[in-house]
């Protein structure tokens, strides 16, 4: 009870709350009045209530249909007071209105609006590479599918021309690391967390590493299905982001040296990947579901399928990291402690799991390689196959 009266107090507070509650109090009242007067004259046009609450509101709205008027002396001296009254209620009231929605937009203006978009894209931070990042998955037709939602500290000065480019994209500005600010870009209900290598904001450089584990902490603690992608700078702290089950983790210039060597007795070889990876009108790299069909049998028969149904190559299979209930990994008898877990576990009602491996990735597999209900199939194509 509490908690609903400080929740009416708050609601009562808004200034178009109570212009609307005096606007509605001024229009009753009216009614009543001009009704009390009204109702017993012989020639009275105003016989109901209904009648009088139709004539106080098209009165103070200024319309005057004529259709309804007081014909007493006591209806007309509160046809009067409606009169002069509505034009200043009718006034503050549309002012009131109209404040709201610019006061929407200011706030819109300033990322400080609260998203109410679901299954978007959470992009936290920004670095020379994010406006990159931001027109693939625009070409990928995520834009649309699925909303983009920014969050980061650019200026209005750098903020403005990416509006004007990406005219759907949503932002909220704030330091990301901080839980008022995902929350108010709805993190619970995104589909997908980016965490880039943040340098704006002014923010440390020796710590962008640090920042980007806090955030995937915080939002893996917020939202547990969420699927997490993370920058860092410093592969050294790969460990920590995998403590904190982020998803996908991609070090900055982690295979530079490796891509340098094979241009020495490879050339064109660093060509060709860039050409792989580049998000423009080529041949790009896709990880795709496998028909259902082709689940018992052989590679070389999906990859048959891959090239004369998509036009596709297919590179190699990926199988998803299993997970086991930590339940499952309990001793079948009956001993004390594997009962007295077992209890606590369904006493919490959550379903504790115990990653078993990492994903798998196996290139070019020989042909008689079985399709499994957990594979998926990497394949080169210029568009991504869909699941037939």
């Amino acid at each position: 009870m509490k908690t609903l009266g400080k929740k009416i107090s708050r609601l009562y507070s808004l200034p178009a709350v109570q212009v609307s509650l005096l606007t509605l109090s001024v229009v009753v009242l009216s009614a009543l009045a001009v009704h009390y007067f009204e109702h017993l004259r012989q020639e009275a046009n105003i016989t109901t209530v209904w009648d009088a609450i139709w004539w106080a509101i098209v009165t103070m709205g200024t319309v005057g249909y004529g259709d309804k008027y007081p014909v007493s002396l006591g209806g007309r001296l509160v046809g009067i007071l409606v009169i002069l009254s509505g034009v200043g209620l009718m006034s503050l009231f549309t002012a009131t209105i109209a404040s709201l929605f610019v006061e929407q937009k200011i706030k819109e203006g300033k990322g400080l609006d609260t998203i109410k978009e679901k299954d978007h894209i959470v992009l936290c931070g920004w670095n020379q590479h994010t406006e990159e990042l931001l027109n693939g998955l625009i070409r990928q037709g995520f834009s649309g599918e699925k909303p983009i939602v920014l969050i980061n500290e650019l200026s209005p000065d750098e903020l403005d021309p990416l509006r004007l480019k990406y005219h759907d994209l949503k932002f909220t500005r704030g330091n990301f690391v901080q839980e008022e600010v995902l929350m108010r870009a709805n993190i619970s209900r995104a589909a997908v967390a980016i965490l880039m290598a943040d340098l704006s904001g002014g923010h440390p450089r020796d710590r962008v590493d640090e920042r980007t584990t806090l955030t995937a902490l915080t939002i893996r603690s917020i939202s547990p299905q969420i699927r997490i992608i993370a920058e860092l700078l410093n592969s050294e702290n790969k460990p920590s982001l995998k403590r904190a089950h982020v998803d996908e983790i991609i070090v900055r210039g982690e295979h530079i040296g490796a891509l340098m060597a094979s241009a020495v007795d490879s050339p064109g070889l660093p060509k060709i990947f860039s050409n792989l990876m580049a998000l423009g009108d080529t041949n790009k790299l896709w990880r795709v579901e496998i028909p259902q069909a082709f689940i018992g049998k052989t590679y070389r028969e999906l990859s048959d399928h891959f090239r004369h149904h998509h036009h596709a190559i297919l590179l190699g299979i990926t199988r998803d990291k299993a997970a086991v209930r930590l339940e499952d990994l309990l001793s079948d008898n009956t001993s004390v402690i594997d009962t007295f877990i077992r209890e606590k576990i369904r006493e919490s009602k959550k379903d504790f799991l115990y990653e078993q491996d990492e994903a798998k990735l196996s290139i070019n597999p020989d042909g008689g390689y079985v399709i499994a209900s957990n594979d998926h199939a990497v394949v080169l194509s210029r568009n991504k196959p869909r699941r037939s």
